[in-house]
């Protein structure tokens, strides 16, 4: 009995031990991108934003900033395509962005920020035509961005490069697209996630897998989250209603807190589960965080704190484009947001 109680002991202090070396490797690995400072964050001279040559450093309404290096920041894409991720020789068929959220970790404040950024944000992106070959920028929903390419590491660098031209050349440390389905599986694997139906959701009914799913939800009922349900909870969207993408983006930061606070406690139980999950969601993945990273980033992350003050959503307005709704941000508090989260004043 005692043998038998030995083995198990080494087998657990070999998994950390592995756990440990993965940890080490992510951390080295990640400090290698920290080095980028951004490229471009001049603003309008109405607005006093003005950048110092070199230095990481700006200017504005009289103050300088530096920006804080240290900073890890990832981008996040839900994906409105279902299966394994594979590669599209349609070269416009790789998938829209209907989910986008940048991560942010503070080392400093041992703290996390999450942005959500509306899938018909107006900005400028590179297209492409159906050979692959570059056609110039045009101005158009984000969320595009990632249609135009292979629906794999070319649709991920067109988000990554959109997103960073919206946030004034911001560096993005690394990206992670998921096909939205393998929601279900992240949600299950932390116990499921408690949630307040909006009236935005109240009776979902959506295609899933070929087959309808009717929630029967209520506006104001408490549920918790299994399944086919998270899936719809965050997919479903009212495109009859007006400002649906504002809508949905409201359910998913809602469901993202939530979903936050679990996982933390089941890494805290677990802390092999990152990697389980990690290898489990490989197949609907596409992203640029190794396996070495995503051990890190967790292992960092069940230790930093979040609140509901640290999800953050641009302000801007809605207009009705030819066809869709078109999301113009106020240049203005997105300048200033990125000021508060990514730079501290001299």
């Amino acid at each position: 009995m005692a043998a038998v109680a030995g083995i198990f002991l080494l087998a657990g202090a070999t998994a950390l031990a592995a756990l440990g070396i993965l940890d080490h490797q992510g951390k080295k690995r990640l400090a290698q991108k920290q080095e980028a400072v951004p490229e471009s964050m001049n603003f309008s001279a109405s607005l006093d934003g003005s950048e110092i040559p070199g230095t990481g450093q700006l200017r504005y309404q009289g103050k300088t900033y530096t920006y804080q290096n240290d900073r890890m920041t990832f981008l996040i894409m839900g994906i409105d395509k279902t299966g394994k991720m594979e590669s599209s020789e349609d070269l416009y068929a790789g998938g829209q962005a209907d989910a986008l959220f940048l991560a942010v970790l503070d080392p400093q404040e041992r703290s996390i920020s999450v942005i959500g950024i509306n899938r018909d944000a107006m900005t400028e992106i590179s297209v492409y035509d159906r050979n692959g070959l570059y056609a110039g920028k045009e101005t158009a929903q984000i969320a595009l961005a990632h249609a135009y390419g292979d629906g794999m590491e070319k649709s991920c660098e067109n988000t990554v490069e959109a997103v960073s031209q919206l946030f004034y050349g911001l560096p993005i440390h690394g990206y992670c697209a998921l096909n939205m389905e393998v929601v279900g599986l992240l949600n299950d694997a932390v116990g499921g996630v408690d949630v307040i139906i909006p009236e935005s959701a109240a009776g979902a009914d959506m295609e899933i897998d070929g087959e309808r799913h009717k929630t029967g939800w209520v506006t104001g009922q408490e549920v918790h989250l299994m399944g086919d349900d998270a899936y719809t909870f965050i997919r479903y969207r009212d495109t009859q209603q007006a400002q649906s993408a504002e809508a949905r983006l409201e359910r998913q930061k809602t469901y993202l807190q939530a979903f936050l606070a679990r996982a933390v406690g089941a890494v805290k139980q677990d802390l092999a589960l990152p990697l389980t999950l990690y290898q489990a969601i490989t197949p609907y993945m596409v992203t640029d965080i190794t396996a070495q990273e995503a051990v890190h980033i967790a292992k960092e992350a069940v230790s930093y704190s979040f609140s509901e003050e640290d999800f953050h959503s641009l302000q801007g307005e809605v207009r009705m484009g030819e066809v869709f709704e078109e999301f113009y941000p106020d240049e203005t508090a997105l300048y200033e947001l990125i000021l508060d989260i990514f730079y501290e004043e001299n």
